[in-house]
């Protein structure tokens, strides 16, 4: 919770962070299970199985009961001394680093930007300099507190800040995996053995670094040459791809207690891989220099193509190290994405530090401005190759994790759309929420593809909170589902008026489910603090924790559960030029929904496995885009008759 960072406190950035923000709130239990059981209601099989889940319901909130007992519990814990935010380390550890799945799809997102528009943009070395030169020049900013810190409202900056705690975890960190949970390493930005960064060709790791003997930072110039340096040696000691290194990086991609039992072995085996491992840990970020010559450009396939190549590293995935926060990947060809590891920036929206420090950069990028000129040393630092010893043991671990890796990310796909018609300012003109209108959207392209309703998340942040992070905004509610039912099932039922009035009155508790979410008064981490102490703490006896947790107990009602079952998970960004950014589906058989609304178009990803139907639900959502502007001008033109 105090996360080593250089950044004064008393910077524009920090002066008015900590206990100057609020502390998160405990909603009120009775508010929260009369919210629970009305997002239940549209996944009810029948009117009894409702009727079950209100008894339950009751029986846990009655006085003394054990629901109330835990609400006390939630409530003293947050008012302990020195506690924060009383979700903070629960959230942490259960969501992220108790995790034992692959963190790459499961975890991790990209960000694909435009590439570079001056030449030579076909030059990896360049491509790479520059995104490490400006990718410095924000860790600059953060590390002096010179970053202007983001507002609740930027319309109203009397409402005060957000949290800015995540800028801290950015930099020279990492994920180190552990049995039963992962733990993260953090080294202060102004630490001596932090004035690096990674950059790892042919699966050979490479420290470059970017200050000289006496401190300053060097030009991107000498950077160029620098990482020129590790292209070459990296092709003369691999020469054709089977040639290449064994690629340890392929460790980090896998469950994490088989990469917890081999990264155990290798620090066992060698004094050398210690050595190694702490460079990888304290390093400021990775560029990944890639084999591949993709044309993303070229049109959607082949954006779709490499999307997906960017998110799982395809067959290049051992030229990474997945565990840390930051890692750019440059291609031969000079294409170039960004790929994140979420839970370093877990107390924000979705990676909202990442977003804005990469629409930074790509701004900074094709704009081609110059960059300042720079007092270090003009000779290019010598690249260090961080070498690792690697007995049969390893080699082993490594043969196993590539199999394993290959079939993991086999079955995903990424599907993509811009839709022309319409975007903000269309849905404006309707007197529309955007997010809401697409949030409608949403619920009306997965009725048409299979034909029923689903759980669907969307995130909300409480930021405007110590350690603030998410909360979840449950998008399906009775009112969502009458207004897509009236408009697929009974088309003919209803005036285009009455339709756009259930449409209403969708978007009015939508957007009344996401005040309360930001405020801190959501379900679902509220339920989830609740089964923390259920299940963890001392003043619950093993009756009282049964009575909840098992059986006819409320928390495992098969309606509860499903109702937090996110088959559509959705998330808005807005990166101005990253045509494409995503991240995985979080149940099987799910979708996992990015997207961001510009002035003119909506702009689309959906990711998923191989066996749903991801490119029906895209055409779909097209139509139902198309169904909805349409149906709102058809009730104009009625009012006019």
């Amino acid at each position: 919770m105090n996360v080593p960072s250089a950044t004064p406190v008393d910077s524009p950035l920090y002066r008015n962070q900590g206990d100057k923000l609020p502390r998160l709130p405990v909603p009120k239990l009775a508010d929260t299970l009369a919210r629970l059981s009305r997002s239940c209601e549209p996944l009810a099989a029948d009117h009894a199985q409702l009727e079950a889940l209100h008894a339950k319901l009751e029986a846990f909130a009655r006085p003394g009961a054990v629901g109330d007992k835990l609400q006390r519990l939630l409530e003293r814990k947050r008012e302990q001394p020195g506690v924060r935010n009383w979700l903070a380390e629960d959230w942490d550890e259960q969501a992220y680093m108790a995790y034992r799945d692959s963190v790459v799809v499961n975890v991790s997102y990209y960000f694909a930007p435009r590439g570079t528009v001056d030449p030579p943009a076909s030059d990896p070395a360049y491509v790479a300099a520059t995104i490490a030169k400006t990718a410095l020049e924000f860790r600059r900013l953060v590390v002096k507190g010179l970053l202007e810190p983001e507002l609740n409202n930027p319309k109203d900056p009397a409402q005060g800040e957000l949290c800015n705690e995540s800028y801290k975890w950015m930099w020279n960190a990492c994920r180190i995996p552990a049995s039963p949970a992962d733990y993260a390493v953090k080294t202060r930005e102004d630490d001596p053995t932090a004035q690096h960064f990674l950059v790892v060709k042919r699966n050979r790791f490479f420290k470059v670094p970017f200050r000289d003997p006496h401190g300053d930072e060097y030009g991107v110039d000498t950077l160029q040459a620098a990482i020129q340096k590790v292209i070459d040696v990296a092709d003369r000691e691999g020469g054709a791809e089977a040639a290449a290194a064994p690629p340890v990086g392929i460790l980090t991609a896998v469950n994490r207690d088989r990469w917890a039992d081999a990264h155990g072995h290798l620090v066992a085996s060698s004094p050398n891989n210690v050595a190694t491992l702490r460079e990888i840990h304290h390093a400021a970020f990775v560029i990944a220099l890639d084999e591949a010559t993709p044309d993303p450009w070229k049109g959607r396939r082949e954006l779709e193509e490499w999307s997906k190549m960017l998110w799982t590293g395809g067959a290049e995935g051992g030229n990474r190290w997945w565990d840390k926060p930051l890692q750019w990947v440059v291609y031969r060809n000079g294409e170039a994405g960004c790929i994140g590891e979420h839970s370093f920036v877990r107390r924000t929206l979705a990676g909202t530090p990442t977003a804005r420090m990469n629409d930074y950069l790509t701004k900074r990028i094709l704009h081609g401005d110059a960059f300042p000129s720079s007092s270090a040393s003009s000779s290019a630092p010598e690249p260090t190759l961080l070498e690792f010893d690697l007995d049969s043991t390893s080699r082993q671990h490594i043969a196993d994790a590539e199999k394993e890796f290959a079939a993991h990310i086999d079955k995903y796909r990424v599907h993509y759309t811009m839709y022309m018609r319409y975007g903000k300012e269309g849905i404006k003109k309707m007197k529309t929420s955007p997010d809401g209108w697409c949030q409608m959207l949403f619920q009306l392209a997965y009725y048409l593809t299979f034909n029923r309703a689903c759980a669907t998340y969307e995130a909300a942040q409480t930021r405007r909170f110590q350690l603030g992070r998410t909360e979840t905004v449950r998008i399906l509610t009775p009112e969502s589902l009458a207004f897509v039912q009236a408009l697929v099932d009974h088309p003919s039922d209803s005036s285009a008026a009455d339709k756009v009035a259930l449409f209403r009155a969708a978007i009015a508790h939508h957007g009344s489910d996401m005040k309360l979410a930001s405020s801190g008064s959501g379900i679902d981490r509220h339920l989830f603090g609740l089964k923390m102490l259920a299940a963890t703490s001392p003043d619950i006896t093993a009756e009282e924790r049964a009575a909840v947790m098992e059986g006819d107990g409320l928390f495992a009602d098969p309606l509860v559960k499903e109702s937090a079952t996110w088959r559509m998970s959705t998330s808005q960004i807005y990166i101005r030029h990253a045509p494409s950014y995503g991240w995985g589906p979080v149940v099987e058989g799910g979708l996992g929904i990015p997207y961001m609304i510009h002035s003119d178009e909506l702009q689309l990803s959906v990711t998923c496995t191989d066996d749903v139907p991801g490119a029906r639900y895209m055409q779909n959502f097209r139509k139902a885009a198309d169904m909805l502007m349409d149906l709102h001008e058809a009730a104009a033109r009625e009012s006019k008759l």
